[in-house]
């Protein structure tokens, strides 16, 4: 189970950025539930972080939330939960050292980009080939609409 403390870490945040982080992790970990009870596998800990979540050894922390001032990832980042232009878009990279969360969400593909387990669980995935060893989760649709995507 990812918590809120493993998510932001020490990192200052709002009460808005919270709640937004709050309704992510109950979609997230009642995912991260169905994989475990399907598959019969522990949780994914990164050997880095210690938690479910990924990162990089010594890193600061931009597997869950990122300040405004990241450099990791692009600008407008879901991880940076900037409630002031989406108050209901989040993301986590969750640890998949052996891409076995990737390999099972994609037996729930159909069409093009469609997956009815995000679609259970109202999530949207960067696709598998962008995401070596950590599975993106977020709340907030891309441009495309599409549950996996290409970032």
């Amino acid at each position: 189970m990812i918590t809120p403390k493993q998510f932001f870490g020490a990192k200052p945040h709002t009460e808005a950025q919270a709640a937004a982080a709050g309704a992510l992790l109950l979609k997230v970990n009642a995912l991260l539930d169905d994989y475990l009870r399907a598959t019969d596998r522990d949780e994914n800990i990164d050997p880095d972080t210690g938690t479910e979540i990924s990162g990089s050894k010594g890193g600061s922390g931009d597997g869950g939330f990122r300040l405004d001032t990241a450099t990791t990832g692009r600008k407008g980042s879901a991880h940076k939960v900037l409630p002031a232009e989406d108050p209901d878009g989040a993301a986590v990279d969750c640890s998949d050292q052996d891409n076995g969360l990737d390999e099972w969400l994609d037996g729930f593909e159909y069409g093009d980009g469609a997956n009815s387990m995000l679609e259970e669980h109202d999530l949207y995935r960067e696709h598998p080939s962008a995401t070596p060893t950590w599975c993106h989760l977020s709340d907030r649709a891309p441009g495309s609409g599409k549950r996996t995507y290409h970032p």
